[in-house]
């Protein structure tokens, strides 16, 4: 497989295999390997390398540095090539968790990685599985973890989050002896331990025969990206000689065609792991994870295998895709300061010394990471909506081509990504799978009786080809549009309706993907297909004509001269025949590009062949290699189509199914109205929607005399005798009338005792008490919220609303006049620093029948004028608010150089909220602002902060600290007046956050590290900030002049886009899409609402408890899923003391759970 490039000039002896004298007539170049473990499975490669000459014949005189200590390797390979062998080459294997914060902190060690044998860590944690016979109690909160001494503190960060979510439990991580590891877990000393899923794992499963074991992968845990392992590195100076670095690609040819011997014949590597041990007289440490069985060993072999075999690209194995190296290497360094994307690119990696042939088209890491997002979303989707994506796949009979199955897939792929074992695919990537086989001799309808009977699941494929009795065309056509994850019916769909999007062929999909990898571009390209099955050639055809392509299609039926020819003038021949060698490399132009579909096992060669004789390497610009090209991308594929199939079905039933009952045969809803015109002005609504669609509603309408009318919609289809898409459809276009109907605030208020209101804040700042809602539903009560609060949010990052509240309200009389009246400024936004002579402020004066033209100057001096220059309207705001008044637009008038900011510090008062009822006093300069303030701008403090202690911030410590400004407006007093919810008009509020501080937000959310949000108003910008980050996404007017804006229902349009957005990639995009620029400013005007808002970015929540009919209970209500259960929370607070509003006590939400 591999070319050394590595030439030999020197005749000399050295010993074989069997220890006899061979000459190879060249020189043997030493080169002083460190291995970072004992001789063992994991270097089976290596082993059968040896064994079978593999190093001798490339030039190599192999021999080994000490066993040294753990996390001592690096240093090995560094005094090495320092000292005695400086003259030889070296090299160490290492895991990539190791090798980057050691060499980060020590760069004198100079060295580089230059391929890995393990592309993932088989690095876990194993516990044993919760028996009544425990000896270590299950109820115990510390949970004690036995690991490596040079990972504990690895582990320590992966597992400061919890296990299993549960952040109440205690992680206590502790170095323990290596040898006795299993012994410490099976007494009962230990509750887990560090294992290798290749080697301690097996032997645990051995010794455990009751209960049996549970194994957690740290790669991904809590967000962990560990990276490679049994990396490969060499010196610096070994590197940067010709003679030495061609010495090092000569051992890596060899190690890994090693590595090709092991993976195909497992057993043998077993005896060779035992020959070599012998040889070199290495005996085990004295352990208690080794069983001595050679079973275990050939076991242990093909585990590790498995891990060899995921890091084949194009042509070899051990290759290191640099953007998955620099990805781990970022959250490896995440603990230190000062590392940017700058210093980690490419760190202390040679990414060029073993990489394919760049004439390969390789599609493995494509397609692992192809696979990696489809798991993501699998999970997402479960968490989402509380299942798995599900597959059906059916077979008919035996597949000709599944014969030699088993053998492709011990060759060249695992059971977790292989054609040949997609349940065992599904099954590590978070979906339910299938396998239904019938027997040969089934009819069409037993087939078709099986489709039909797959309705729930979100995914079919019926393996082709099927058996001559079969009729293919009525079994095909029988698989719904929305299930077809194979694509079946993406020609006819295409045809039929040109713009819409069926889900691909697999296979096709594939070969686009492969094409984009590479740049590969196809507009006015002649492109050949060879091939036209229903699920590869022709579909593959249309893909490629909508990419701009000039498509020829070839067939079995083409005559060979013509098709010679065709092979000849294409400039990227697609062949997906299945026929071995039936066509000729030297048939090609020398620009043209070649894809291999179709493959061959050849049982006599034990390998794949591709449709092409002949050396493709000279004959074609690039090409697709057989193995490792478009083959792999096949099951990633699948499974992208299943999983999105599924969240597909779900966003067209899910919505529905909440608010319409399912019955045997027909979807039905029941809506009151509280009149006949606003029943029958619906009825038309649905009637015109109806009517587009053509598909009607059953209506009935039942009068309820004063109480107005109740209208039942019935959805069915009448062909199908069942309840179809069509009916989903139309539902959800019902919901989607009510929606601005359905939210009526007489749902969301409650009585709130004016006893229950606090006129002052707690005393000293923090000693609040505190209520929860964790995320089943559970109440908790806390009598001081300084010494409960910590505990909840240990392992968490925490958001605050920094801004500062300026003093607003200003005492103002009529010129000519020395009656005062309020004057309060509704928004200051980002005027506060600028000069105050002629700058226009939106405000409110606490007094009716206001006329433009009015001037006003404050009380206090007399020497500022304000002049009314517009009237907005009447201001409303609740019942304790001494008045209404009017909201108007005033011109400032002064003769000093003052800013805004420093006339309203002469001037103006704190502007404590109204239904406080009282004055303000001096105190209130300081209790109505965040110790934290900084930015000043709010006319109404964010006051889920006030009840944070210089103590309690010292505590959480500032590295778990982000912080924003939302300046809030006068707009939160005002309650909601309308009726309906969606009637109400949102103020808007100017919000500013640094790209740092954003940027930490992500890095947050990306490490699956909690997230707590301080305040609606923090709540309300990071929503505010995601919705911003799709409008960006989708190339939607997002900004004026850079800064962002969002308006009132905007979120409505793009809901169907957010399910596939993540929320830090849609944060990443705001932060991208401001580049050059520190600060992100923004406007909102969300309204967040109960019923059909998701919240994107907010899980936890710290607020107060809120005023009846504002949106700020709306905004709970939608957090937690119900007004109902928010109302009932409030009361009983009540009825418990709890103190209400700006300075009351304070509550802290967890998600509810989906």
């Amino acid at each position: 497989m591999f070319q050394s490039a590595f030439k030999y000039r020197y005749p000399v002896l050295h010993w074989s295999r069997n220890r006899q004298v061979v000459n190879y007539a060249r020189t043997l170049n030493t080169l002083s390997l460190q291995l970072d473990y004992y001789m063992s499975s994991q270097f089976a490669g290596i082993a059968s390398a040896m064994t079978n000459q593999l190093y001798e014949k490339n030039g190599i005189d192999l021999k080994f540095l000490p066993i040294c200590p753990v996390g001592h390797e690096m240093n090995s390979v560094r005094n090495n090539a320092n000292g005695e062998g400086s003259s030889e080459v070296s090299i160490g294997s290492v895991e990539q968790n190791i090798f980057i914060p050691m060499l980060y902190k020590n760069p004198n060690l100079r060295v580089k990685s230059v391929a890995a044998m393990f592309r993932k860590t088989p690095l876990c944690l194993t516990s044993l599985k919760p028996s009544s016979d425990d000896q270590i109690s299950q109820n115990n909160l510390e949970y004690i973890v036995g690991a490596h001494e040079d990972t504990v503190h690895l582990i320590n960060r992966i597992l400061s989050s919890g296990i299993d979510g549960d952040t109440k439990k205690q992680v206590c991580v502790k170095a323990i002896p290596r040898s006795k590891k299993n012994t410490l877990l099976t007494t009962g000393e230990v509750h887990a331990i560090q294992t290798y899923l290749t080697t301690e794992v097996p032997t645990l499963q051995r010794i455990v025969s009751s209960g049996g074991i549970e194994n957690k992968v740290l790669e991904g845990l809590n967000g962990a990206k560990l990276g490679y392992s049994q990396v490969l590195f060499a010196p610096e100076e070994d590197l940067e000689c010709n003679f030495k670095r061609e010495i090092i690609q000569s051992f890596l040819d060899a190690t890994f065609k090693g590595w090709e011997v092991a993976i195909g014949d497992k057993e043998s590597a077993a005896k060779s792991v035992e020959e070599v041990r012998a040889i070199l007289g290495l005996n085990d440490e004295n352990n208690d994870h080794w069983d001595s069985s050679f079973s275990y060993k050939v076991e242990s072999v093909g585990l590790c295998n498995n891990f060899v075999k995921e890091t084949f690209q194009g042509d070899r194995y051990g290759v290191i895709n640099p953007s998955r190296w620099n990805e781990a290497t970022e959250w490896l360094l995440g603990e230190e300061k000062n590392v940017g994307k700058k210093n980690i690119e490419n760190f202390g990696l040679d990414a060029t010394i073993w990489q394919p042939s760049p004439k390969l088209l390789a599609g493995n890491e494509l397609a692992r990471t192809t696979l990696d997002s489809v798991r993501e979303s699998a999970k997402k989707f479960e968490n989402t909506y509380g299942r798995k994506p599900s597959f059906a796949v059916i077979t008919v009979g035996s597949l000709p081509r599944y014969i030699h199955g088993d053998r492709r897939l011990e060759k060249y792929s695992n059971y977790q990504n292989s054609w040949f074992s997609k349940k065992e695919v599904g099954e590590a990537n978070g979906f339910n799978v299938s396998e239904i086989s019938l027997p040969e001799c089934t009819t069409t309808d037993e087939l078709l009786s099986q489709i039909y009977a797959l309705k729930s699941v979100d995914g079919i494929q019926v393996m082709w080809p099927l058996p001559e009795q079969i009729d293919s065309a009525r079994v095909y056509n029988a698989i719904k549009l929305c299930q077809d994850v194979d694509g079946a019916h993406f020609v006819g769909q295409k045809e039929l309706a040109p713009k819409s999007y069926p889900l691909p062929p697999v296979t096709p999909a594939a070969v686009i993907s492969l094409l984009e990898e590479y740049d590969i571009s196809l507009k006015n390209v002649k492109v050949l297909v060879l091939g036209r099955s229903r699920i590869v050639g022709s579909p593959l055809a249309h893909m490629l004509l909508e990419k701009g392509a000039i498509v020829t299609v070839a067939h079995s039926e083409t005559d060979p001269k013509s098709l010679e020819s065709l092979v000849g003038s294409a400039d990227i021949v697609i062949s997906a025949i299945g026929s071995p060698e039936s066509l000729e490399s030297s048939w090609l132009q020398p620009k043209a590009k070649v894809l291999n579909i179709g493959t061959t096992f050849i049982q006599e060669q034990d390998s794949l062949v591709s449709d092409f004789k002949g050396n493709l390497e000279t004959n074609a610009s690039c090409f697709s290699p057989v193995p490792g090209g478009v083959g792999p991308l096949s099951v990633a594929y699948l499974f992208k189509n299943i999983v999105t199939a599924a969240w597909e079905k779900e966003k067209s039933t899910s919505n529905v199914e909440s608010f319409w009952t399912r019955s045997s045969g027909f979807l039905s809803r029941s809506i009151h109205f509280t009149n006949y015109d606003t029943a029958l002005a619906f009825a038309q609504e649905v009637n015109e929607m109806s009517a587009k669609m053509d598909h009607h509603a059953n209506m009935t309408f039942t009068h309820k005399c004063t109480n107005g009318v109740d209208v039942e919609l019935k959805f069915f289809t009448f062909e199908a005798n069942d309840i179809t898409e069509k009916d989903y459809k139309a539902a959800k276009y019902v919901n989607d009338i009510l929606d601005k109907k359905q939210i009526l605030m007489s749902d969301y208020t409650y009585n709130l005792n004016i006893n229950s209101i606090a006129k002052f804040p707690a005393e000293p700042r923090g000693s609040s008490r505190l209520l929860t809602v964790d995320e089943d539903g559970k109440v908790s009560h806390f009598a001081n919220f300084s010494n409960s609060f910590f505990p909840l949010a240990v392992g968490a990052h925490i958001v605050f609303n920094e801004s500062e509240v300026v003093k607003a309200r200003v005492s103002v009389a009529e010129i000519h006049s020395n009656k005062p009246i309020e004057m309060m400024i509704l928004d200051v936004g980002d005027t506060i620093r600028e000069k105050c002579n002629g700058l226009s402020l939106n405000v409110m004066l606490r007094q009716e029948g206001i006329k433009v033209g009015q001037e006003f100057s404050d009380v206090m001096s007399r020497s500022t004028v304000f002049k009314i220059v517009d009237i907005i309207g009447p201001w409303f705001e609740d019942e304790a608010s001494n008045g209404n008044g009017t909201e108007c637009i005033i011109e400032c008038k002064t003769n000093d150089e003052v800013t805004l900011n420093e006339l309203l510090e002469r001037i103006g008062t704190v502007p404590i909220p109204p239904y406080l009822d009282r004055e303000a006093v001096a105190s209130d300069s300081s209790s109505y602002n965040n110790l934290y303030a900084s930015a000043a701008g709010s006319v109404a403090a964010p006051t889920a902060g006030l009840h944070f202690s210089d103590a309690l911030l010292k505590q959480i410590g500032s590295e778990n600290l982000s912080f924003l400004s939302l300046h809030v407006g006068a707009g939160t007093f005002r309650p909601v007046t309308a009726k309906d919810a969606l009637d109400h008009k949102m103020h808007s509020e100017n919000f500013v956050v640094s790209v740092g501080e954003i940027q930490r937000i992500i890095n947050t959310l990306r490490s699956k590290k909690r997230l707590i949000v301080v305040g609606t108003t923090t709540c309300r910008t990071l929503e505010s900030l995601y919705w911003c980050g799709l409008k960006i996404r989708l190339n939607k007017n997002c900004s004026t002049d850079l800064k962002l804006l969002l308006e009132q229902d905007e979120w409505k349009t793009l809901k169907q886009t957010a399910s596939t957005v993540s929320a830090a990639d849609a944060l990443q995009s705001v932060v991208d899409s401001r580049k050059g620029n520190e600060i992100i400013e923004g406007q909102t005007k969300l309204m967040i609402v109960p019923g059909s808002y998701d919240f994107k970015v907010v899980n936890e929540l710290v607020t107060n408890f809120h005023a009846p009919d504002s949106t700020l209970m709306l905004l709970v209500s939608a957090f937690l899923n119900s007004g109902e259960k928010v109302k009932n929370i409030y009361e009983e607070a009540q009825n418990l003391g709890y103190r209400f509003l700006s300075y009351g006590d304070v509550c802290y939400f967890r998600g509810t759970k989906k």
